[in-house]
């Protein structure tokens, strides 16, 4: 491959603050909200003009993992926001025995905007996170791209919400990359039902022989959704093909239903996502990986951040009511990079254990205990890594 030499230039530091956290999804907003509220001069960066990431985005609007699938087991901001979401009318479903809802993404937006400003955090809205500031193995800070041109801002704590691990990355951490499915969700209108569920009560065989063409086609209309295997979210090229493919596919098939399938006559598209949905991707390698075989075993920690439902119905190993298991601190701290905490589904752990760890509700775990923890480390003076885990916990109990 061909290289070019970028000729080295000055950066002006547009911002100097306590934490800047990277990325301003569920675990962004959430990382965010915790540092501000306790004491730190709190920056947010975002690639896109509008909060929520994967859930306003991709439109993945459940709040799943609160429980185990019988009870409740995370607490703490999560379920602030989900009350409060509630109380303002923003949820599109009740919650189940786990708390776990559904919600409405332009309510999310306006909520995560709210919630930051009581919290006295500043917001940066259309800027990528294009590198990170290091010196002698510290994170202090990213780089940002923007409209406004390339800009640094400093930092004491650096938290990486980017969800694909960028900023760690960028900053020379150890990562992990795994791949799952990517998707594209849309919504149609415009389809009778009934109509829809007596065909394929009348004629099994027939709509079953449907659905295998549609499948074949790439799309899977009644769903809602089109899926993509094998793909990278860290490669543009992959990214673009799947962006094009996806968009055609929808189409393709809303085509085929309106054509063979009996109450999609009148099917329109309404919209589809602007942002793709992105299962896994990068993950530090930090002081502590968590397993799968933690999960299964339920396995405690001295240095737990909370526990984390693991009932997850349909998705390989986890399909199992009443096991919930613990979060190390150490899953958030990267190795030998100091300043650098990661929250959200770049956190440290195996393909397997993942599979949990990546739903919203236990993003938002992990990323109030980043937040609360890079907090704490700049109060006394500290890398995150050092900070007396204790005190962290009893901030952490404090919220339930």
């Amino acid at each position: 491959m061909r290289t070019i030499l970028e000729p080295a230039r000055e950066i002006p530091v547009v911002r100097e603050v306590d934490v800047v956290v990277a990325g301003g999804g569920p675990a962004g907003v959430t990382a965010a909200i915790a540092a501000g509220r306790n004491g730190a001069r709190t920056l947010l960066v975002e690639r896109y003009g509008y909060l929520g990431g994967m859930m306003t985005g991709s439109n993945v609007t459940w709040y799943l993992g609160f429980g185990d699938g019988l009870k409740q087991v995370v607490h703490g901001l999560a379920d602030e926001t989900v009350i409060r979401l509630d109380q303002a009318g923003g949820l599109v479903s009740g919650r189940n025995n786990s708390g776990d809802c559904n919600s409405n993404a332009e309510f999310v937006k306006w909520l995560s905007i709210v919630m930051l400003e009581e919290a006295g955090v500043e917001m940066l809205l259309h800027s990528w996170a294009a590198a990170a500031v290091t010196e002698d193995g510290v994170c202090k800070g990213v780089i940002v791209e923007s409209k406004s041109g390339r800009q640094a801002i400093l930092a004491k704590v650096t938290i990486d919400a980017t969800a694909d691990g960028d900023v760690a990355h960028f900053a020379g951490v150890e990562m992990k990359t795994d791949r799952h499915d990517i998707s594209l969700i849309y919504g149609i209108a415009g389809v009778d039902q009934k109509k829809a569920e007596e065909f394929k009560k009348k004629d099994p065989a027939t709509y079953a022989k449907r659905m295998g063409e549609l499948n074949e086609q790439g799309a899977d209309v009644p769903a809602h959704s089109v899926k993509f295997t094998g793909k990278s979210a860290i490669s543009a090229e992959d990214l673009t093909h799947i962006e094009n493919e996806a968009r055609k596919s929808t189409l393709r098939g809303l085509f085929f239903m309106k054509k063979n399938v009996p109450g999609y006559e009148n099917a329109r598209l309404l919209w589809t996502a602007p942002q793709l949905g992105v299962r896994e991707s990068r993950k530090i390698v930090g002081e502590y990986t968590l397993t799968e075989e933690d999960i299964l075993n339920s396995r405690k920690f001295p240095d737990t951040i909370g526990r984390c439902g693991a009932h997850m119905q349909g998705y390989m190993l986890y399909d199992v009511q009443g096991l919930d298991y613990d979060i190390p601190y150490r899953c958030l701290v990267p190795r030998k990079v100091d300043n650098l905490l990661a929250s959200g589904r770049c956190i440290s752990a195996t393909h397997e254990a993942i599979n949990t760890l990546r739903l919203i509700v236990p993003c938002m775990l992990t990323a109030e205990a980043a937040g609360t923890a890079a907090a704490l480390a700049v109060k006394r003076n500290v890398p995150p890594r050092k900070i007396d885990v204790s005190e962290l916990q009893a901030k952490l109990k404090a919220r339930k």
